[in-house]
């Protein structure tokens, strides 16, 4: 046998050997630590049987656990270990919390293993352009966004003059993708088809690729993120956004001496402007690209997924869709027709419908997460030890308050109804968290983008409402069931909604 056979074997054996400890170490090694707390679907120490049945009914165990223990905590058994799950009451509790003591980006960012597919990346800049520049600003896209949400109704969309199938999960990506590129990084780039797939793509790459990072032990990950073609991808979407932003950059760059600081308006100017005031050194062109993948995940895909299950929810119930075109007539009719900032506000039913349908189908059955950053006690004296993700069961329907009706049916005039008062006028709105209505979160760390998401939403509905009737394909019956990946609630990407053009 000649050395280089030899040395070809001892390799192959030295790799069988790495990857037969390895699998070792990770049986023992994986072997979930757990808290002093009651179990909830510990019934197999199988770990592909916890698995399975956590990813895929995540909301039958939480229920389980309400009724088990109502006010009590207890924990989920997961592939990643027990989950500590708190009673609504605890959220006053972490509440006041900041970012620093307890934050809901780092357990996002850990639940998609944040350091290998890029999430894990807190930035003030990011933060203050959502928070501050964003917000302040919502009013004065309305027009921009109504335009290029027409744009690709009438461009991506078949004429519908009879009844079409529609997929929405796929049309929907675009519309939304579009739409929220206008604010981000202005026009033309919001219509560059590879800007599109670039932003739409990075996140599909980041949920994918850390779901089968995951499958590996922590101790194996450093290597493993190579063997998985997701993880090359993200940093190929990174590289890719900085190419094609670049051009844009550059451009502006050398118009800085006409333009006026800050007098062009979207997330690429809020964002340089915020980093010069921070005197951040390390915002450069590349973090500003990747700060842009980043925005566009969070922003894209849940407003997609909150728009399909508003659909749902009208196809299964039309005798909504009368009512909400009146009221979108009705408010537009100063100006004839024409969307504009202050109408957003006077949709109550639409708002309210919205927010009966995120009551059903929120984005989460945990919406409100934190990730322990250091030692915290809880008045009960339970101990969160620095590093341990809690979250609270949030979509338990039964705790709703007893004013707000059978809390188990769908009214999607509920929340209209309840703002009846002059006193609860700027109550229950869609976008406003409340111990109640937890889906955007609670507290310092509540979504900083959900007025974006409001007004995205609104804006996208109501085009459709004054445009299309819509109704689910024949041998649907009802308003088909969410699927569960874990704690996420998603729409059934396999039912078809018919769309059909007014005349």
């Amino acid at each position: 046998m000649n050395t280089q056979s030899t040395s070809v074997i001892w390799t192959v054996v030295a790799t069988a050997v790495a990857v037969l400890i390895g699998s070792v170490i990770a049986m023992f090694a994986r072997r979930p630590k757990s808290f002093n707390l009651p179990m909830v679907g510990f019934d197999s120490s199988d770990l592909a049987t916890l698995k399975a049945r956590y990813v895929q009914e995540a909301d039958v165990l939480l229920r389980e656990g309400y009724q088990k223990f109502k006010n009590g905590m207890f924990q989920v058994a997961t592939p990643d270990g027990p989950r500590v799950f708190l009673p609504r009451k605890f959220a006053h509790e972490l509440k006041p919390l900041n970012r620093h003591q307890a934050s809901g980006m780092k357990a996002l960012a850990d639940r998609h293993i944040g350091h290998y597919t890029t999430i894990d990346h807190e930035s003030d800049v990011m933060l203050g352009a959502i928070k501050i520049d964003l917000n302040r600003n919502l009013g004065n896209f309305v027009g921009d966004v109504e335009h290029e949400v027409a744009y690709c109704f009438e461009s991506l969309f078949p004429p519908c003059d009879d009844w079409t199938p529609i997929d929405l999960h796929e049309k929907l990506l675009r519309v939304v993708a579009q739409a929220s590129a206008r604010i981000f990084v202005g026009y033309p780039l919001c219509r560059n088809e590879e800007w599109l797939a670039c932003s739409t793509k990075f996140a599909l790459d980041v949920m994918t690729g850390g779901e089968k990072l995951k499958q590996w032990h922590p101790w194996l990950r450093p290597v493993a993120q190579y063997f998985v073609p997701e993880m090359t991808r993200i940093r190929g979407d990174h590289q890719r956004a900085l190419e094609l932003l670049l051009p844009e950059l550059e451009k502006r760059s050398g118009q800085s001496e006409q333009v006026a600081p800050g007098s062009r308006n979207d997330m690429i100017e809020w964002m340089q402007q915020r980093a010069k005031k921070l005197g951040d050194r390390s915002f450069d062109n590349r973090e500003l690209a990747n700060l842009q993948m980043l925005t566009a995940t969070a922003a894209i895909h849940t407003t997609r997924l909150a728009i399909i299950h508003a659909l749902y929810d009208l196809a299964a119930r039309p005798e909504y869709v009368e009512p909400l075109r009146r009221e979108l007539l009705d408010v537009t009719k100063d100006s004839n027709g024409v969307l504009q900032k202050q109408h957003l506000t006077r949709m109550r039913m639409l708002d309210s419908f919205m927010k009966e349908s995120q009551r059903h189908s929120p984005p989460s059955v945990a919406t409100f997460q934190r990730k322990a950053m250091i030692p915290i006690q809880l008045s009960d004296g339970f101990k969160i030890p620095a590093g341990t993700i809690v979250q609270c069961n949030t979509n338990i329907l039964d705790e709703a308050p007893a004013e707000w009706g059978d809390p188990h049916s769908f009214d999607g005039f509920r929340f209209y109804k309840l703002r009846s008062k002059p006193e609860d006028a700027n109550k229950f709105q869609f976008a406003s968290p409340s111990y109640d209505s937890m889906q955007f979160g609670f507290g310092n760390d509540a979504c900083p983008g959900r007025f974006f998401a409001s007004n995205q939403i609104k804006i996208i509905l109501a085009y459709i409402l004054t445009h299309y009737d819509i109704k689910f394909e024949d041998g649907v019956v009802g308003r088909p069931r969410n699927l569960m990946f874990e704690v996420n609630v998603l729409a059934d990407p396999t039912v078809k909604v018919l769309f059909k053009k007014l005349r």
